[in-house]
């Protein structure tokens, strides 16, 4: 477990993305310089954790009275991972752990995580939101710097950080997100792996028909019929359906087309929203086109949790999976076929060219500083240690107990073990040093045949995400009030007009479908958020760079 590397060394390369994955398998990797770790108490739940972290990672820069004590709050999100005798998300091994070895002690709030925004709002209302405040939603800090509701923080990176400090210096392209108003309100990490979603084709499929993998739009259309048509199942039946979808579907389809919906694009010097570009019609053509020709289930629109689409993928019944790299269903399809071949197409050319599939923005988690805070000292200790130790034994658990160390990779020892006592704490890891490659998912998947292979196809789509550039021309959408109060009332109607597009025959076509929605957008004031997103971008363009 003591493998500390420094700041600036090849960092872990594990995550806990992984252990969602491989049934929540995780690891482990260090930054700073902490002594040897020694192992955990035999029951850590009654007090303990992995031993050995520096305390003092944020040093002892800056003065705070004698009187006030190393205590923050902070918020957690809270998804109902925390078993009942392991505690709470409040109280349990690792609250208690993190405590000690941080040196400060952090009070965590846990905010239900598809809840936050109305949590978050009361809280900050009332005066009772925590000093440390976390989230992956952009645009809801936004508001709350524009409420000065939280603070800037480059006085404090300068008083009271060393890890993070350097941290961020060497990591700019941090900066754009942790930025607003030309100061600096937030911190976070990098992302472990930015590739998110993908087009899963089932190989050995292809190869009874003779099939290459498709390059092109249409070749993957005349994949797709090929796969309704030809009996790859060789069941006998056409009960084939070529497509199956996921959350991913629309958005993979439009971003082939260099048209996300609720992104904005810089076209001709202005910039214009995802939906209403003019080559969103050929979204809605070809969304209507596979409709029309049976290529994907016809219940799909109304399957709104996508359960229906994952069973016709988990069952054998379709070949070809709009999804995200991590496909958390593929235990349940292996075990169901058994001698299936999965492989990641790379991304489709288009007549626009080939776009990338979707990267995450570069920043994990975002925590900004509560304008009430009354320790930034101790917020900045706790988060330093955090950032160079703190994370790794939060996320592997106890070396010899929960993990072992295989060549520099920590692989999960008792896969059930490590659910109910680590897995939970990955919440904790507000700041991290992780990086997930290839290589190593395909180390840490264990003997586990199934994890094995699902470690191997994961990492293939990672490469084929890389290798294809993402159109994102801003790094993180507008936030301006008129944007967010119209956008939602807006998305409704366009999620109306894009099913009656594909389920509409030849009255609702592509080209009606693209002008009710440049109407609906107009009806809602959309023609002064254009103007207001021009005024953001100007006085935001800055921060871009």
């Amino acid at each position: 477990m003591n493998k500390k590397r420094g700041l600036g060394n090849v960092v872990k390369v594990w995550s806990v993305m992984l252990c969602t994955l491989l049934a929540l398998a995780a690891c482990s990797g260090n930054g700073g310089n902490a002594s040897n770790s020694g192992g955990k108490d035999a029951n850590p739940a009654a007090g303990s954790g992995p031993k050995g972290a520096n305390t003092n990672a944020g040093g002892e820069k800056g003065s705070i009275k004698e009187s006030e004590p190393m205590k923050i709050s902070a918020s957690i999100y809270d998804r109902g991972k925390v078993a009942a005798d392991e505690g709470s998300y409040e109280h349990n091994r690792w609250t208690k752990w993190m405590d000690e070895q941080s040196g400060v002690d952090v009070e965590w709030v846990p905010i239900t995580r598809n809840q936050e925004a109305d949590k978050f709002n009361v809280l900050v209302a009332s005066g009772q939101a925590p000093d440390l405040i976390s989230s992956y939603d952009r645009n809801l800090l936004a508001r709350f710097v524009d409420q000065g509701a939280v603070q800037p923080i480059d006085d404090y990176l300068d008083q009271y950080s060393t890890v993070y400090k350097q941290y961020l210096e060497a990591h700019p392209e941090l900066k754009p997100y942790v930025t607003f108003n030309g100061q600096i309100y937030a911190v976070a990490s990098l992302r472990n792996t930015r590739a998110l979603t993908t087009v899963w084709v089932r190989q050995d499929w292809l190869d009874k028909l003779k099939l290459k993998v498709p390059t092109t739009i249409e070749e993957l259309i005349d994949v797709a019929r090929a796969f309704r048509d030809q009996d790859p199942d060789g069941n006998g039946k056409p009960d084939t359906v070529p497509i199956a979808g996921s959350l991913a579907y629309t958005p993979i389809i439009e971003d082939l087309f260099f048209a996300r919906g609720w992104e904005w694009f810089m076209e001709d010097g202005k910039l214009v929203y995802g939906n209403l570009l003019d080559r969103y019609k050929d979204v809605l053509a070809f969304q209507k086109q596979v409709y029309d020709e049976g290529l994907v289930d016809k219940e799909y629109l109304t399957d709104k949790n996508f359960a229906r689409q994952q069973q016709l993928w988990v069952t054998g019944k379709a070949g070809i999976y709009f999804e995200y790299v991590t496909m958390t269903s593929f235990p349940d399809f292996k075990k169901n076929n058994p001698d299936a071949k999965v492989v990641p197409i790379p991304p489709v050319a288009t007549k626009y060219g080939t776009n990338g599939y979707q990267e995450e923005v570069p920043n994990y988690l975002l925590t900004v500083f509560n304008q009430n805070m009354k320790n930034p000292e101790a917020a900045f200790k706790f988060l330093d240690w955090m950032l160079a130790d703190g994370w790794d034994d939060i996320t592997s658990g106890e070396e010899g107990v929960h993990s072992t160390n295989v060549d520099g990779i920590p692989v999960i020892m008792d896969t059930e073990k490590y659910n109910k006592e680590v897995a939970y704490a990955a919440e904790y890891r507000l700041l991290h040093q992780d990086k997930l490659t290839a290589e190593s998912i395909a180390a840490a998947a264990g003997d586990d045949p199934i994890a094995r292979e699902f470690a191997q196809i994961k990492g293939d789509a990672m490469k084929v995400a890389e290798g294809t550039k993402y159109r994102k021309d801003l790094p993180y959408r507008p936030d301006f009030k008129e944007l967010i109060d119209m956008e939602a009332q807006f998305m409704k109607k366009r999620d109306e007009i894009i099913a009656s597009v594909v389920i509409g025959g030849s009255k609702h076509t592509p080209e009606w479908g693209a002008a009710e929605l440049l109407k609906e957008w107009n009806r809602l004031g959309g023609e002064e958020v254009n103007k207001k997103a021009m005024e953001w971008y100007e006085k935001n363009k800055a921060n871009f760079e």
